[in-house]
């Protein structure tokens, strides 16, 4: 069995990052893609702006590495579309000695590094280990307020797949905005961990962030939970009670499954994003807000409005910025790359001396379709790091059932996980229109990896 103790001790799986090469040198260029790609780290190399930034509309860009003088412009000027249309992507600058200055003064401006020609290729390798290693630290996923403070937008924290990139550049634009958000998607695909990011991503990160659950709330006390009531107000009320929205003045309310509200309280709703004001409960004065709503619904509204479930007026108060979380079936490259985040964390929180996932883990992972999409995959990797006594999580661990389950003369686990392997496999080249490369990085394995898999299992539909 191949462990993954056999990567690199010291540094991330290289095959989780993307960098792009920027170098209108072509001998230089292909010296450098080579070299990345031998230590395996997926490579796009260009050599020049137009190209550089073609290849950064796909939101997939997690390290920049590029000359300062080019054909159709200068690394600087590269470097300004980055930080305004990429933010938080990582630059580092190659420069000659005459354009030192030039270098000195990007990184000042944000520039993480910069290299002087010519330089040594194994020191270039070591540096850019080094920053890839530093980047990983900003990419752990968040599930407490200390955490998000720290979150950088474009570093990839929300997944590798280019719609969560595209999330993440968009929290990243809302940051000097106020204005309401609703996020859809189904059940479990992270639409709190979203709302979370841009509330700890806005101007008000200092305020407090309220999570309101709607439909775990009673119908018949939503009102005063949401808007409060006066002492005295009903049956029970023996003092006043502030709402959840007074709670978040300041900061933000998430309002999750907003579709479950009744009908009265949407129209309570509406008055408050109209008026910013509320009253409570046997209250007879308005009470100002300084408050910014998330709102977020795995419903699909549109039909809901049909149906005159959903008042249209709240939706498009509610539908100001409005975000899309895909499931995570349709984001195959975010499963490896959560699941590994979640163990680790999983680890540090039992004290449990878990190292990571064996491949067979992994590809029976990737052969799975999560109708509970992260939440189901966070769940099961906690269960598998609880279960887990070895330094490494097998299959049997991820799913025990199946593993006492077997019966004589049916496949064996380790025959039931290479059939898995060998669909994930095919998958991941249908997927990617055959591409050898492009699979490789959907399934987080090198190329030559693939390659060799696909030998063993006879999968000839491979291309270049």
């Amino acid at each position: 069995m191949q462990h993954k103790a056999e990567r690199k001790a010291d540094r991330e799986d290289y095959a989780d990052y993307r960098i792009l090469l920027v170098e209108d040198d072509a001998i230089m260029r292909m010296s450098l893609e080579d070299r990345l790609r031998l230590e395996g780290i997926p490579t796009i190399a260009v050599g020049d702006v137009a190209s550089a930034r073609r290849n950064l509309k796909h939101g997939d860009i997690d390290l920049v590495i590029t000359d300062i003088r080019l054909p159709d412009g200068t690394g600087l000027e590269l470097f300004d579309t980055i930080t305004i249309h990429f933010p938080g992507t990582p630059v580092i600058l190659m420069t000659a000695f005459g354009d030192i200055s030039d270098a000195v003064n990007l990184v000042k401006a944000g520039a993480l590094d910069y290299l002087t020609k010519p330089f040594d290729i194994n020191d270039f390798i070591s540096k850019v280990g080094d920053h890839l290693a530093r980047i990983a630290d900003s990419r752990l996923v968040s599930t407490n307020a200390s955490d998000e403070n720290s979150f950088k937008a474009g570093s990839g924290q929300l997944g590798k797949s280019q719609a969560m990139r595209i999330i993440e550049r968009l929290v990243a634009r809302l940051q000097e905005s106020d204005s309401s958000v609703l996020i859809t998607g189904e059940s479990g695909v992270g639409k709190e961990v979203v709302a979370t990011l841009i509330h700890y991503n806005s101007l008000r990160r200092q305020g407090p962030l309220v999570k309101v659950n709607c439909a775990a709330l009673s119908p018949s006390l939503i009102e005063s939970e949401l808007f409060g009531h006066e002492k005295g107000a009903f049956t029970g009320a023996t003092q006043q009670r502030i709402g959840r929205f007074e709670q978040a003045q300041g900061g933000t309310i998430f309002l999750d499954e907003i579709a479950e509200v009744s009908p009265d309280i949407q129209v309570k709703l509406l008055r408050v994003l109209q008026e910013r004001e509320i009253e409570r409960v046997g209250g007879t004065d308005p009470v100002k807000l300084d408050v910014r709503i998330i709102a977020a619904t795995q419903a699909v509204l549109d039909e809901s409005i049909e149906r005159q479930q959903f008042r249209s007026d709240l939706y498009w108060r509610l539908n100001v910025i409005h975000i899309e979380v895909p499931p995570l079936r349709e984001r195959a490259e975010d499963v490896l790359y959560l699941a590994r985040q979640f163990v680790s964390k999983e680890a540090a929180k039992m004290d449990n001396p878990v190292l990571g996932l064996t491949n067979e883990a992994e590809a029976l992972l990737q052969s799975m379709s999560f109708p509970g999409n992260v939440r189901e995959l966070k769940n099961i990797i906690e269960r598998a790091v609880a279960l887990c006594d070895a330094p490494w999580i097998s299959p049997v661990e991820l799913v025990p059932e199946k593993a006492e389950d077997m019966e004589p003369g049916a496949a064996t686990l380790k025959e039931s996980v290479a059939e898995a392997e060998r669909q994930a496999i095919s998958r991941a080249l249908t997927d990617n229109d055959n591409k050898i490369n492009q699979a490789a990085e959907a399934l987080g394995i090198s190329r030559k990896n693939l390659w060799e898999k696909m030998k063993r299992y006879g999968i000839d539909k491979g291309r270049e």
